[in-house]
């Protein structure tokens, strides 16, 4: 398989994927707020509310505000009291968006697998 044919079809996975667990109802802005906690996680960073304020290019602090408390509501991210600083709220993904990424994550390593094979 072509890499090209292999970008689309992960393109066409993720797209059906998001359509199945309503990530597809998220703006791109929340989208992409909610990859950044994401990829944080990911590589075992924790992050505050005002780390995704100040984030790459999310729009001002009462937009992301807005984003954060739209994607909290509709399950996909929660806010708890950081630890370290009672002041601050760490966000983490929920559960919901935990499976979803992680079927995201197996269905495309079967596509690699099988380019491979």
């Amino acid at each position: 398989m072509d890499k090209n044919h292999l970008i689309f079809r992960i393109t066409r996975l993720v797209r059906a994927i998001e359509s199945t667990s309503g990530l597809d109802e998220l703006d791109i802005s929340a989208r992409a707020i909610l990859n950044f906690i994401g990829e944080a996680e990911a590589e075992g960073r924790s992050l505050n509310v005002s780390d995704v304020v100040k984030g790459p290019g999310f729009g001002t602090a009462p937009t992301v505000y807005t984003r954060l408390s739209e994607l909290e509501k509709a399950g996909w991210i929660k806010a708890v009291p950081d630890p370290r600083d009672g002041r601050a709220k760490r966000v983490l993904l929920t559960p919901l968006a935990k499976r979803t990424y992680a079927r995201m994550s197996a269905d495309a390593r079967k596509l690699f697998t099988t380019k491979e094979a």
